[in-house]
Order: structure tokens, then C-alpha cells, then sequence
């Protein structure tokens, strides 16, 4: 950690804002259960390949770009693949969905695969049943601030860095709410409920 430079960690949801105006979206509900046991298992043999995806809401609405989704498994499209590509790929892969069936160019899944040790146990909630941390503490000196997104041992659930939320809030708007999970800055309070709907 940067010395003098002070840590957050948050979790993204869907915008839930009046202003995001009609909207459509790509869904990967069926294969969340295939990502949450790689999640859980680490085994190359569970890593989900060929991620089917399709659409809800007016086909003639405009799609969202950055959508977090259920299971902390963000659906992208191509322009903010493309702007935070680099960061994307230093904490997991985008990986094409298929969308009735056909390979997308235009749409990815993103998969958290940087799992790091960094969650103080003793102040943290134990994993529930489907690996979600309900109360995370972490400790400062390892969270790891470099990468936008990662997970820790034995949990389903995706944490990322104050910077890249930012980041991501900055390229996909109303689309995307940011709850704050855990900060080093006494001045900062963690969301009530960072896992609640």
C-alpha cells in the first residue's frame, strides 16, 4: 500500500436511480450457479466457458453498459470494455458471451479471479451459505490497491477498490450505485447493508 494514501473497498450494484430512463439488459441468471462453483472451488475444471446470456427489457431501449448484476458477475459492453480494459484484466478476464447462441464482439462477462488474502477475519462476518460476506473488514496494509476488483479466499463475493467504482461510476453513469464496504479513513462509514437490495 502507497504510504499517506488512503484505502476503500465497495460493491457495485445496479443503478436503481428514476433518472436512468428505459433501459435493456443482458442477464446470465442461468449460469450463475456454474460461476459461483468455480468461485468456490478455485478448480480449473469449474472455470465457466461459453457464458449464454440474453436480453431483458424494450429492444428498442438503450442497452446497459456496466451492469454489476446478481452473483458480482458484471456484464460489459464494448466501449467501457475498452476504456478500462487494462484494469479489468489485471484482476480477472472478460470473457465473450453468447448471446442467442453467437459469440459476442460487443459483450463480455467479467470474471474476478484475483483472490488475495486481505480480510481481517476476527472483525469480518464468516462467508454465508452462497460465500457472501455480509460484514468485511480488511486490513489496510493488504488490501491489495492496485488491482480495481478481487475477492478473498473462501467467498463468491467482489470487492473493489474505491478508485476503480470511480471509475467505473464516471463511464457507466445512473447504471451503476457504489456502497461503501470498508474504508482506512475514520471519517468514512461503511454502508449499513453493502449486500442488501
Amino acid at each position: 500500500m502507497t504510504i499517506g494514501r488512503l484505502s476503500s473497498v465497495c460493491r457495485l450494484l445496479t443503478g436503481m436511480s428514476r433518472h436512468r430512463g428505459d433501459y435493456r439488459t443482458l442477464t446470465i441468471g442461468g449460469e450463475l450457479t456454474r460461476i459461483l462453483r468455480w468461485q468456490l472451488s478455485g478448480s480449473p475444471d469449474d472455470y465457466p466457458r461459453d457464458i449464454n446470456a440474453e436480453w431483458v427489457g424494450d429492444p428498442a431501449a438503450r442497452p446497459v453498459e456496466f451492469a454489476p448484476g446478481p452473483g458480482d458477475v458484471p456484464v460489459v459492453g464494448s466501449r467501457v470494455a475498452d476504456a478500462f480494459r487494462a484494469a479489468f484484466e489485471a484482476s480477472g478476464s472478460l470473457l465473450p458471451l453468447h448471446i442467442d447462441g453467437v459469440e459476442s464482439t460487443e459483450w463480455s462477462v467479467f470474471l474476478v479471479e484475483q483472490v488475495v488474502d486481505c480480510l481481517d477475519t476476527e472483525k469480518s462476518s464468516a462467508p454465508e451459505w452462497d460465500g457472501v460476506i455480509r460484514k468485511g473488514v480488511f486490513r489496510a496494509d493488504a488490501v491489495p490497491v492496485d488491482l480495481p476488483a478481487f475477492r478473498v479466499p473462501s467467498s463468491t463475493s467482489v470487492f473493489w477498490n474505491g478508485w476503480a467504482a470511480d471509475r467505473l461510476c464516471e463511464l457507466a453513469g445512473v447504471d451503476v450505485e457504489v456502497r461503501l464496504v470498508w474504508s482506512d479513513d475514520p471519517t468514512r462509514t461503511p454502508h449499513s447493508d453493502p449486500w442488501g437490495f
